[in-house]
């Protein structure tokens, strides 16, 4: 009698682990949502121009319990500490001897990515990467020189390419994460690179 109340004690314990493991095991799949915030690094030759500034994410998700789709808008926005554009038409500006220089650089995005979780636990690296459209728009101003970069406004948009890391915690409900990419834009004449590091949240 003994040894078969053991055998259910311990069927009933397997059953409860198993149970609570299959939603993690299963975790995400389906569609969800999510939205992050943080600091967006320059990068290259972006950075000898612009200030770390503030970017912001809002993405749907399409997981299968392996990996996951992420379709995502982003939006970022950064002053400038020196001049980013600094030919117009004929006109170049020289590399000293300017005045202040003041402006920023919003950036706005929609991008397709691949999420791949690197384990199925409730602490969860994944790798993340994709393709989308981004617009540049540059507001600049320099003080004491040539009237072409006094007031200067310049727009492109061009596709661009990202890729990163992430950390989620989190089990059936909602998960927090933290996560850094590398984004490159095809802007001319210098490509546009930067990393935003972000904390947010997916349900």
């Amino acid at each position: 009698m003994m040894s078969r109340t053991r055998t259910l004690a311990t069927l009933g314990v397997a059953a409860v682990s198993l149970g609570a493991a299959a939603p993690l095991m299963a975790q995400k799949a389906g569609v969800g949502f999510g939205a992050s915030i943080g600091a967006n690094v320059p990068n290259g030759d972006y950075s000898n121009g612009t200030k770390t500034g503030l970017v912001a994410n809002g993405f749907v998700g399409l997981g299968t319990g392996r990996f996951g789709l992420r379709g995502e808008l982003f939006w970022s926005r950064s002053d400038l500490d020196n001049a980013i554009i600094r030919k117009v038409g004929n006109a170049v500006l020289p590399s000293d001897g300017i005045g202040d220089v003041t402006g920023n650089v919003n950036l706005i995005g929609a991008s397709a990515n691949l999420v791949l979780p690197l384990t199925q636990s409730v602490v969860k690296p994944y790798l993340i990467g994709g393709v989308g459209v981004y617009r540049r728009r540059v507001a600049q101003n320099v003080a004491g020189t040539v009237d072409e970069f006094q007031s200067l406004k310049d727009n492109q948009t061009e596709m661009g390419y990202n890729g990163g890391v992430g950390l989620s915690i989190g089990g059936v409900g909602p998960s927090f994460f933290i996560e850094a990419r590398y984004h490159s834009v095809a802007t001319e004449p210098d490509k546009t690179r930067f990393v935003p590091v972000v904390l947010g949240f997916s349900f």
